[in-house]
Order: structure tokens, then C-alpha cells, then sequence
């Protein structure tokens, strides 16, 4: 039984998003027993690859110590579509939960609609002021190895866009160059009001596969990949109602995918029984 666990675990540690279809397709009590099992940082992977709804009603179904470990170890743009999808006031105390930025950072992409640039932008973004030196700027980068950092954003006193310079434009400078010397103005700039329809017809994606997002008066909240442009229109205009075989036809055999879900289940099998969730739990 113990080999059982240890075989899950390896399975979704090593194919997040193959592991994400098959739980979509068990209870919520079942999904919700296997996370419970999980460490965060194997199963943090599996629910930011899963739909959005149907991870938020694994994370009701969990108490709040283990929801909070899944969302603070997921990325703010994966917490931000998974709590769009919890009701209140379990949302609030989620948020409540979550370190200081995170937190900040959710209130304020919560704050617009699911359909406009600005529920999508990422806030973890790399940002100066005009005045920083290189080598300041170059440190910031250094001190921050898990953030995509092709490019960072100079911004004036009150947060507002002034450009962006390109980290080799920053490796080739003197570091007592100040980024105001070094910056270009970006590619593209995408309101956060804006549909996900317009900012896919920018013309600028031709040139770059990140822009800078920004509220009325240019300042700067974050940046839009065009990969999570791409993911979340799919999503919105698939429904995700193909089924499971028009789905999976191409990448793998349907038997494959016969032995993922048993092995899953036989995880499962091995949990103590899932408690019902009642109305005074959440």
C-alpha cells in the first residue's frame, strides 16, 4: 500500500497536467483526500493544471491549512482564476491567509473582469525606478532567480510605465549607468480593461510574447504572456466540452491513460474515507 503512495506521488510529480485530467474526472471528495496526502509543492503543479472551477471546489473541500499550502505555493495568476471560483466569505478568509503581497496582488486582479486583460496580468514582474543604477538593477534580477526576466520595467515616482530594458542591454552596460539611458519604449502596452479578444489582435505580438499592463495614466500593474493569452482563450471558447478521446487523441494511448487513472484510484484506495463537507464547514 505504501508502494501505492510513493508510485502517486512520482506520477504527479513528474506529469502534472496528465495527472490534472484524470482527477478532473473523479469526486471532489476523492480529488480532495488525494491532495490532502500530497506535499504542497508535488500537488500545487497538478491543480494550477487543472480547470479553474474544478480545482476551486477541491479547495473548498479542503480545510483552510491545507488550501492555504496549495495556493501559496501556486503562482498569483493560478490563485487569483482557482479563487474566482470560491464563494464568499470562504474567499475573503482565503485571501486572508495568504502572505502580504500575495494577498494584495489577488485583491487587485480579483477586481477585474474574468474576460479583460487586467484579471490575467501577472504582478510578478521585475520593477525600478528611472534613477536605479545597472548594477542595482542587475542585483534585483540576481535576487530574484524564479521570475522571467528577459526584460525589467522602469517606472517614474507615481508607478507609471517609462519603459522597459532588456537584460542583455543590462549585462553589456556600466553598472553606474542609470536605466534611464538604457530604456526603449515596449513593443506594446495593453490597458487592463481591454478584452482578451482585442489584446490577442495586437499587433505587437509579432515582436514580443510579454507586454507591460497598465491602469488609466499608464501606470504599470504587471505583464500579460502570450501564453496565458493563449491558454485562457482556449479555455473560454473550448468549454472544455471535447471528450475524453478527442482530448487525448495524438498524445497518448487510451490504454496508458486506463493504467494513470487506476493507479490513482489505487492511491485513493489506501486514504482514510473522505469526510463529507457540510454547509458549517466552509
Amino acid at each position: 500500500m505504501a508502494e501505492a503512495g510513493t508510485l502517486t506521488l512520482a506520477f504527479v510529480s513528474s506529469h502534472p497536467v496528465d495527472a490534472a485530467k484524470v482527477l478532473e474526472r473523479l469526486s471532489v471528495a476523492d480529488a480532495a483526500a488525494l491532495f490532502t496526502n500530497l506535499p504542497a509543492r508535488a500537488a500545487a503543479p497538478v491543480l494550477e493544471a487543472m480547470l479553474s472551477p474544478a480545482a476551486a471546489r477541491i479547495l473548498v473541500a479542503l480545510d483552510d491549512q491545507a488550501a492555504l499550502g496549495l495556493l501559496s505555493a501556486t503562482g498569483v495568476q493560478s490563485a487569483v482564476a482557482m479563487l474566482r471560483h470560491v464563494r464568499e466569505p470562504r474567499r475573503t478568509t482565503l485571501i486572508e491567509g495568504l502572505s502580504t503581497t500575495t494577498a494584495l496582488a489577488s485583491r487587485m486582479l480579483l477586481g477585474y473582469p474574468d474576460d479583460t486583460v487586467g484579471a490575467w496580468a501577472d504582478p510578478e514582474a521585475i520593477v525600478v525606478g528611472s534613477d536605479t543604477a545597472t548594477g542595482e538593477a542587475l542585483a534585483r534580477v540576481r535576487g530574484n532567480p524564479g521570475l522571467e526576466a528577459n526584460e525589467i520595467y522602469v517606472v517614474d515616482e507615481s508607478q507609471r510605465l517609462q519603459g522597459i530594458v532588456g537584460l542583455q542591454v543590462l549585462l553589456r552596460a556600466h553598472e553606474t549607468m542609470s536605466l534611464a539611458a538604457l530604456m526603449r519604449p515596449p513593443a506594446g502596452v495593453l490597458p487592463v480593461a481591454m478584452p482578451l479578444s482585442g489584446a490577442a489582435a495586437h499587433p505587437a505580438w509579432k515582436q514580443t510574447n510579454i507586454m507591460p499592463v497598465v491602469e488609466r495614466g499608464d501606470r504599470f500593474i504587471g505583464v500579460l504572456h502570450a501564453a496565458k493569452l493563449a491558454e485562457t482563450l482556449s479555455r473560454g471558447h473550448s468549454g472544455h466540452t471535447d471528450t475524453p478521446d478527442e482530448t487525448l487523441s495524438g498524445m497518448l494511448a487510451r490504454g496508458y491513460w486506463d493504467t494513470v487513472s487506476g493507479l490513482l484510484r489505487v492511491g485513493l484506495a489506501v486514504l482514510p474515507p473522505a469526510q463529507p463537507v457540510l454547509p458549517g464547514d466552509k
